[in-house]
C-alpha cells in the first residue's frame, strides 16, 4: 500500500508543480505582449485587431500554440531526475529565474528585431505596412507568440546543475 500512496504522492506534486509552472510561464506571456505593444510603438496591435475575426484568430491561435508549449514545457522538465520530492525541488527559484529572465532577453531581441527592421529597412520593406491590416497585424503576434513561447519552453528545458 505504501507503494502506491507514494505514486500518487509523487503524481499530485508534479500535477500540481507543472499547473503551477504553467500559470506563471503564462502570466509572463501576457506581460511579454503587453510590453510588445508598448515597445512597438508603431503597430497597434489591439486596436487594429478588434473586430476583425481573421486577426483575432491568429492572435488568439498564436496564444494557444504559446499556451500549448508553456503546458507541455511545464509538464515535461526534468524534475525527479535526481531530485527529491521536498519543498526546495517542488518550486525551484533558479528555474523561476531563468523563465524570467529567459522572457526578458525575449523582449529584448523582439524589440531589437523591431528596430532593426522598422528603422533600419534592411530589405527595404517598411515593417509599419503591418498597420495597414487586421490579418497582418494579427499574423505579427501570431509570430511573436510563437517566438515567445519557443524562448520559454526551451528555458524550462535548461537541466540545472
Amino acid at each position: 500500500m505504501s507503494i502506491a500512496s507514494d505514486f500518487f504522492t509523487t503524481l499530485l506534486l508534479w500535477f500540481t508543480r507543472a499547473l503551477i509552472s504553467s500559470l506563471i510561464c503564462l502570466i509572463i506571456g501576457i506581460i511579454s505582449i503587453k510590453v510588445l505593444t508598448h515597445v512597438t510603438t508603431q503597430i497597434h496591435e489591439f486596436k487594429t485587431i478588434k473586430g476583425d475575426p481573421i486577426g483575432t484568430s491568429l492572435f488568439v491561435s498564436g496564444f494557444l500554440i504559446f499556451a500549448g508549449l508553456v503546458v507541455y514545457g511545464s509538464m515535461v522538465n526534468p524534475f525527479f531526475l535526481g531530485q527529491s520530492v521536498l519543498f526546495s525541488s517542488f518550486f525551484n527559484l533558479q528555474r523561476l529565474f531563468i523563465v524570467g529572465l529567459s522572457s526578458f532577453v525575449g523582449l529584448i531581441f523582439g524589440w531589437i528585431c523591431y528596430f532593426v527592421f522598422a528603422k533600419m529597412t534592411p530589405f527595404g520593406i517598411d515593417l509599419d505596412d503591418i498597420n495597414k491590416s487586421p490579418v497582418a497585424v494579427g499574423a505579427f503576434l501570431f509570430g511573436y507568440e510563437l517566438f515567445l513561447g519557443l524562448i520559454i519552453y526551451g528555458s524550462l528545458m535548461i537541466p540545472l546543475g
